[in-house]
């Protein structure tokens, strides 16, 4: 970078800010102080965005935009794997095209073959979910300049699913026939039923967690800890010991739950517990808001589905319809 003075009086300046392979700029100007000026903002503003040159192509392919997602995010959320092993199994099902090759036509003809091969919309919309947090998260850290490809896209419809709940007959069965198997499945959906605890949630407690008041879940869905009452009996009742106190028992139950007289709900195998426990409260009269605090949902919309079934709720069904009033 020099400034010289001309023969003719002027001052000529010749810069290249970005080395001997940038780009030149040269320019005279009446008086050295002129010179000075105009070469510090070629430094302030050529250097740090060289616009004389067009933004390189991004030719990243999509499972390489996959990978950097999980190093810098993914691998810290608890569902981190399985959301991995499903976008993987996307960009291999659209031949890992490169990343701004992705639009809204791109994807609607995906899901459109998802759709057409007997995938369910609630799978595909999990799909969506995840790729558009790809994308999303990859321009919040900066790595991804473009616009979301699939951010405006409508989410399918899905028919709400009615959570099923077992009666008092049925939880009866049900307990008789895992305590019969002496497994630990038997604790772990006492548990469950009890608290309105997750399967995973009981299945992975340890003694120093059990209390002779209270329950407290800590490895829980939104890593939010949080403590539910139970009584004396209860606890007597339950196995006591230092770390955690159950082995594994999703499939003992999967098996036993195939000897009742009556067919757990479809996709809710475990989960049927928790939704027990939550509308028996509801039907013995338990408030709401205190429901949301039990089962730790972050939403009262989610604790919301299971208001229908308060006795208060029922009763102004019947009192409050206009035949009654004729």
């Amino acid at each position: 970078m020099t400034i010289k003075k001309q023969e003719s009086g002027e001052w000529f300046a010749d810069i290249r800010p970005n080395g001997v392979n940038g780009k030149r700029y040269r320019k005279s100007f009446p008086t050295k102080a002129e010179a000075l000026r105009w070469e510090a903002w070629i430094k302030a503003h050529k250097t740090q965005q060289p616009d004389w040159e067009p933004t390189p192509k991004d030719t990243r392919r999509l499972s390489e935009l996959v990978d950097k997602w999980h190093e810098a995010h993914g691998r810290h959320l608890k569902d981190g794997e399985n959301r991995l092993l499903m976008v993987r199994n996307m960009c291999n099902r659209l031949k890992n095209p490169r990343a701004t090759e992705i639009d809204a036509d791109t994807f609607l003809a995906y899901r459109n073959e998802r759709l057409a091969a007997g995938v369910s919309p609630n799978t595909i919309n999990h799909e969506q979910t995840y790729l558009n947090a790809i994308f999303n998260e990859l321009a919040r850290l900066g790595d991804w300049s473009e616009t979301n490809p699939i951010g405006k896209v409508k989410k399918l419809k899905l028919d709400e699913i009615e959570l099923k709940y077992l009666s008092l007959e049925e939880i009866g069965e049900l307990l008789r026939i895992l305590q019969a198997s002496k497994s630990d499945a038997f604790h772990i959906a006492r548990i469950c039923l009890a608290t309105g605890a997750r399967w995973g949630e009981a299945e992975t407690i340890s003694g120093e967690q059990i209390k002779p008041s209270l329950i407290r879940f800590e490895k829980t869905k939104n890593s939010k800890g949080r403590a539910v009452p139970i009584d004396a009996d209860f606890f007597e009742s339950l196995p006591k010991g230092k770390g955690r106190l159950f082995r594994d028992g999703y499939k003992t139950f999967q098996r036993l739950a195939e000897q009742c007289s009556f067919e757990l709900p479809k996709g809710q195998l475990t989960h049927v517990l928790r939704h027990t426990f939550a509308s028996h409260f509801m039907m013995n009269g338990g408030n709401i808001l205190t429901l949301q605090k039990i089962l730790g949902h972050g939403s009262l919309n989610m604790t919301m589905r299971y208001a229908h079934l308060a006795p208060e709720h029922l009763e102004e069904a019947k009192r409050l319809n206009p035949l009654c009033k004729l």
